[in-house]
């Protein structure tokens, strides 16, 4: 399908808002990803750095596409002498990417588990 340039292209940012709406209005989506899940769209510049924070925190995140499809990491929840590990990690990767305008490369914890999702949220992939 050609669009003209008048035509708005999709956008990440759209597709991700349209998934936590439809988190919240319909329980049978909301059951699909972990509490707490970030949506974070791929077409933002800064999407590494926002991702990385996130897994680094210990919360899980869903990197969304325009097209609606999406990865979704889930990291391994660490404690003790481990968790203060990722924790200075994740405190060294921010101060490291201050004064960078974008930042794509996501850094990933120990174990993170990704998973392939289509534009449904059904896993296409492990």
């Amino acid at each position: 399908m050609a669009t003209s340039p008048l035509t708005p292209r999709p956008s990440a940012v759209d597709a991700a808002a349209q998934k936590v709406i439809a988190g919240i209005s319909d329980p049978s989506v909301e059951v699909r990803y972990p509490d707490g899940c970030h949506f974070v769209p791929a077409d933002h510049p800064r999407h590494g750095e926002m991702l990385t924070r996130a897994l680094f925190a210990g919360e899980p995140a869903v990197l969304v596409f325009p097209d609606g499809r999406e990865m979704l990491f889930t990291p391994e929840h660490a404690r003790g002498i481990a968790g203060l590990m990722l924790f200075l990690a994740a405190a060294w990767i921010s101060i490291r990417s201050r004064g960078r305008t974008t930042s794509s490369a996501i850094q990933l914890p120990p174990r993170t588990r990704i998973e392939a999702r289509d534009s449904h949220g059904v896993p296409v992939a492990a």
